[in-house]
């Protein structure tokens, strides 16, 4: 309703910052109105470490700099969804799915987490930095239900840890020559 208004009125210059806040700096479509994009300052060392990328009011997309060396290494993807936060009303809101990490900090993805509902559900990441992943996680209920792992690097799952619901210790299995998991020694 006030993206109307203000296109309405003809307004030709994006809304006044609250003091406080000048970390925070929005870009709007100079045709449009409509908010395309906010860099951050997360940390107050006078360089912006976040940029979320918007469409209007729904979220797109954000990337990171996590470790301040200047390189993004953090990059989180959204899709259109709903925002009930308010009873009643409907929204547009962006829902997280995907987050990729550079977990080594270098700009290469490594980790790659996927969502549900805004819920992790399975990860794969690449552990040894050979390019190939060694490492699976599944998430159930948002707790780790289980993680694979290969472990001689020929591409398949040799190592199984699985996590019980109730939060007791993992189960540790091992793959046998036909790759069926039966409990370690």
């Amino acid at each position: 309703m006030a993206a109307h208004v203000f296109l309405a009125v003809g307004c030709s210059r994006a809304p006044e910052i609250p003091k406080g806040n000048d970390q925070i700096k929005p870009t709007y479509n100079q045709k449009t109105g409509r908010l395309e994009k906010i860099t951050y300052d997360r940390n107050h060392d006078g360089k912006v470490d976040a940029w979320t990328f918007m469409d209007g009011t729904r979220v797109v997309r954000a990337e990171l700099d996590e470790n301040n060396d200047g390189k993004v290494d953090r990059w989180e993807y959204y899709e259109a969804g709903t925002d009930n936060a308010q009873a009643g009303a409907e929204r547009p809101a962006g829902v997280l799915t995907r987050v990729e990490d550079s977990t080594r900090h270098d700009g290469t993805v490594s980790r790659r987490e996927y969502y549900e509902k805004g819920q992790r559900v399975r990860a794969e990441e690449d552990t040894d930095a050979d390019g190939r992943v060694d490492k699976w996680e599944t998430w159930a209920d948002g707790a780790l239900a289980m993680v694979l792992l290969d472990t001689n690097g020929d591409g398949k799952a040799d190592r199984r840890l699985v996590y019980s619901a109730d939060g007791s210790g993992p189960r540790f299995e091992t793959a046998g020559a036909d790759g069926q998991f039966a409990p370690a020694p």
